[in-house]
C-alpha cells in the first residue's frame, strides 16, 4: 500500500526525470492538466492509503506514454526533408519549364526555316520563269532582226524593179523611190529599232474610271501582271488564252502598259481586246496605235489629190510585206518653199 503523499512524490519525480516539468507543461498541456487533476483528487482523499494495483497501473501507463513520446520522430528532421523535397520539385518544375521553352523556340525556328525554304523555292521558280521569258525575248529579237534583213532585201529588189520600169508619167510611188540608193547593207538592230520592237510588243489599255485607276495603282507590277493573266484566262478565247504577258506597269496617266513576248501575241490581244477589258476594270479600253509619216522631197505636182483611193491602194500594196494590217486614213500635201 502506498500513501497518497508517497505516490504524489513518486509520480512527480518520474516525470521530472524522464521529460522535465517545463517540457511537460509546454508540449503536452492536456496531459499536464490531467495529472494535476489526478493529484488534486488524490490530495482530496487526505492521508488514506491508495491500493497497490491502482498505483502500479498508473505508473505502468505513464511509463508507456513516456516511452512512446521518446520514440516520436524528430519533427525538425521531417521538416528539413519536406523542405528538401519541395526544393527538388521546384527545380524539376523550372527545368521542365525551361525545356518546354527551348522546344517551343526550336519549333519556331523550324517553322521559319520551312518558310524561308518555301520562299527560296518560289524565288527559284520566278527566276527560272524570267529566264525563260528572257530567252523568248532574245529569240524574238533575233527573229525580228532576220525579218528586217529579209524585208530589206525585198525592198532593194522592189526599188530596182520600179526603177527599171519605164513610165511616161511618174506616179507618186515612183517619184518616192526615184533617186533612192538601194540598201546594200543589212539593217542592224540599233537602239531606235529596238525601241520600235518594244512598241510592237506593247499594248496600252486606256483607263477612264477614277476608282479603277486608284484600285490598280495600289497593286504592285507583279500583281498587275497576275491580274491581267487571270483576265486573259477567264476570257475563254482560244486565240488568246495561252497568251501570257511579260510585264505590266501603270503609267502616270493611270493607263496600263502591257508587254507581250512577241508582236503576234500583242496583235492577238489587240484584236480580241473586248473579251478581257471588262475583267480588268470599269472604263478600260485598248488604244490602237496610230503613226504619221512625213515624206520630204516630193513634188506636189506629181500627186493627183483626186485619185486618193488609187494612191492609197498603191501605197498599201507596196508596204504589204512590211505591215500586213496597215491602213491609211488620210494623206495630204504641203507646198512649202
Amino acid at each position: 500500500m502506498f500513501r497518497i503523499d508517497e505516490l504524489r512524490v513518486l509520480l512527480c519525480k518520474k516525470f521530472e526525470k524522464q521529460l522535465g516539468q517545463h517540457w511537460i507543461s509546454d508540449t503536452f498541456p492536456d496531459l499536464s492538466d490531467y495529472l494535476k487533476k489526478a493529484l488534486v483528487c488524490i490530495d482530496s482523499t487526505e492521508k488514506e492509503p491508495v491500493p497497490t494495483p491502482v498505483v502500479k497501473t498508473m505508473i505502468a501507463a505513464t511509463s508507456v506514454l513516456i516511452t512512446k513520446l521518446q520514440n516520436t520522430p524528430d519533427m525538425s528532421a521531417i521538416m528539413k526533408t519536406l523542405a528538401s523535397v519541395q526544393n527538388d520539385l521546384k527545380m524539376t518544375a523550372d527545368i521542365a519549364h525551361s525545356t518546354a521553352a527551348r522546344i517551343q523556340e526550336n519549333t519556331i525556328t523550324h517553322q521559319q526555316i520551312a518558310t524561308l525554304s518555301q520562299e527560296t523555292n518560289q524565288f527559284v521558280k520566278a527566276t527560272a520563269e524570267e529566264r525563260r521569258t528572257t530567252t523568248a525575248l532574245i529569240q524574238e529579237t533575233n527573229d525580228i532582226t532576220k525579218e528586217i534583213n529579209d524585208n530589206t532585201k525585198v525592198t532593194n529588189n522592189i526599188v530596182k524593179a520600179i526603177q527599171s520600169i519605164p513610165s511616161s508619167k511618174a506616179s507618186y510611188a515612183s517619184v518616192l523611190t526615184r533617186n533612192t540608193a538601194p540598201l546594200s547593207k543589212p539593217i542592224t538592230l540599233s537602239a531606235q529599232t529596238s525601241s520600235f520592237v518594244q512598241a510592237q510588243r506593247e499594248i496600252i489599255v486606256k483607263i477612264t474610271d477614277p476608282a479603277t485607276i486608284e484600285s490598280l495603282r495600289a497593286k504592285s507590277p507583279r500583281n498587275l501582271q497576275n491580274n491581267i493573266d487571270r483576265a486573259i484566262e477567264q476570257s475563254r478565247n482560244e486565240h488568246i488564252e495561252r497568251t501570257g504577258v511579260v510585264s505590266a506597269d501603270q503609267l502616270k496617266s493611270g493607263d496600263l502598259s502591257i508587254k507581250t513576248s512577241s508582236r503576234n501575241k500583242a496583235e492577238a490581244l489587240r484584236q480580241f481586246a473586248n473579251d478581257r477589258m471588262s475583267r480588268i476594270g470599269r472604263g478600260a479600253s485598248t488604244r490602237l496605235p496610230t503613226y504619221g509619216i512625213l515624206a520630204h522631197g516630193i513634188r506636189t505636182s506629181s500627186m493627183d489629190m483626186e485619185k486618193f483611193e488609187e494612191i492609197r491602194a498603191e501605197l498599201l500594196h507596196d508596204n504589204r510585206p512590211f505591215i500586213p494590217n496597215a491602213d491609211i486614213k488620210y494623206y495630204a500635201g504641203s507646198d512649202v518653199r
